[in-house]
């Protein structure tokens, strides 16, 4: 755990080794998000297709799989807390690699819920929740930008391993791209995750941000006032109490709901219109414009009221996704395809951003966590409701209307997100 230490070494090395936290972090963010967040889209109707299942049972499934990442982190995030994320990242990618593998042998849909299950406790030990807590342990001022690089590999992860994954079924099978998608996932993450991670600047004799004594010495009493709110230990109960922890929680769950939905069905939808290859092309676009997104907003995020950005990036998913309820012309499915993503990595990257921001390093994880288990039913819920929408009216406008107007709401609601 962080301890006053962090900002009071006496020595400091020539290169801050925070950057190399954020270039791993960004490794990992790149493969967890490429193949466990992004890829449930692709394999959902090759899936459902190989077992005559309905896609609203495949889309339980996934559903299962989010609410179940938000309950993981409620309860790991305490000892990610204490002990750091490093082994954490590094069980969490073998259990999510075989659980993908494991895919290949289910035969009923007690067994696909099991699987899903227990890929579900390795994507949260190895998604965002111990990434950003790291950067948030090492950098206080440049936490926006830093974040931004970061998670830049949650979109780099779609751009180039959605096509993958889908090349890879569409020429080999489930039988063969589910196995080695999982062995990406444990070869890439293991050794980063060994050789790279250190928990906080102490470790190397360093302070967040790169600061050296004299940085910390001569800061201002402003300066001062923020590293100690930074280092204040929340417990669960204290931060639950607080109307940031609620404003954020159900901001995040609204907004989540309907972005986790329409990921999950984007392949399927665009598909429509656009054929397999066509709706995956568009799902890269999707990660293109979410670089774009996050790396603009990190340039400025910090000298930003978080909550602001925070409605505006609501505000233009909603947009998005309410056309796209009404119209189906080709340049209107990639533009606004196009402007979802501007904004998808940004909420994301946000929500910590405004964790971090209100409750600080020591309790990162433990407030992620709870905060996680309060946002996740609208993640956990949305991609199953626009599968039984679908499966009633083969259309997915209701659904669409329905995750518009919850991030209309989302908007009003975070602005009670206040330190």
């Amino acid at each position: 755990m962080p301890n006053s230490n962090t900002l009071s070494m006496t020595r400091n090395t020539d290169r801050f080794y925070g950057w190399w936290i954020v270039f791993a972090g960004s490794i990992i963010l790149f493969v967890s998000s490429g193949i466990a967040f992004y890829g449930h889209g692709v394999i959902l109707d090759p899936l459902r297709n190989a077992h005559g299942w309905s896609k609203g049972t495949v889309s339980s499934a996934i559903t299962l799989f989010f609410l179940l990442n938000g309950i993981v982190g409620f309860v790991i995030g305490r000892w990610m807390d204490r002990y750091g994320p490093k082994w954490f990242l590094v069980g969490g990618s073998a259990v999510f690699g075989l659980g993908l593998w494991a895919l290949n042998w289910i035969d009923s849909i007690p067994q696909l819920f099991l699987i899903y299950t227990i890929m579900s406790v390795g994507f949260c030990s190895t998604s965002l929740v111990p990434i950003n807590m790291l950067i948030t342990r090492w950098f206080i001022r440049k936490r926006g930008l830093a974040m931004s690089i970061a998670n830049t590999g949650l979109s780099v992860g779609g751009v180039v391993l959605v096509p993958l994954a889908t090349y890879l079924i569409i020429h080999l099978g489930l039988d063969w791209a589910l196995p080695i998608l999982g062995a990406m996932y444990m070869l890439v993450i293991i050794p980063v995750a060994i050789f790279f991670i250190k928990q906080q600047p102490s470790d190397m004799g360093q302070y967040p941000d790169g600061d050296d004594q004299s940085d910390v010495n001569t800061a201002g009493g402003q300066q001062e006032k923020v590293d100690i709110n930074q280092m204040r230990v929340w417990t669960r109960r204290e931060a639950i109490k607080t109307m940031a922890f609620w404003s954020i929680a159900l901001t995040f769950m609204l907004a989540l709901g309907g972005q986790i939905a329409y990921l999950v069905h984007q392949v399927s939808f665009l598909g429509q219109y656009l054929g397999p290859q066509g709706a995956a092309t568009a799902v890269a676009i999707t990660a293109c414009a979410s670089i774009v997104g996050r790396l603009f907003l990190g340039t400025f995020v910090d000298r930003c009221d978080k909550r602001y950005v925070t409605m505006v990036c609501v505000l233009i998913q909603g947009i998005a996704v309410l056309t796209l309820a009404f119209y189906s012309h080709v340049v209107l499915l990639y533009l606004c395809t196009f402007a979802f993503g501007l904004t998808m990595g940004s909420l994301i990257m946000m929500q910590s951003l405004l964790i971090g921001e209100c409750f600080g390093i020591p309790s990162f994880a433990t407030v992620s966590g709870a905060i996680g288990l309060c946002c996740m039913p609208g993640a956990a819920f949305g991609p199953v409701i626009a599968g039984v929408i679908f499966d009633a009216t083969q259309s997915y406008q209701g659904s669409f209307i329905l995750f518009a107007a919850a991030s209309f709401i989302a908007m009003g609601v975070i602005y009670f997100a206040r330190n």
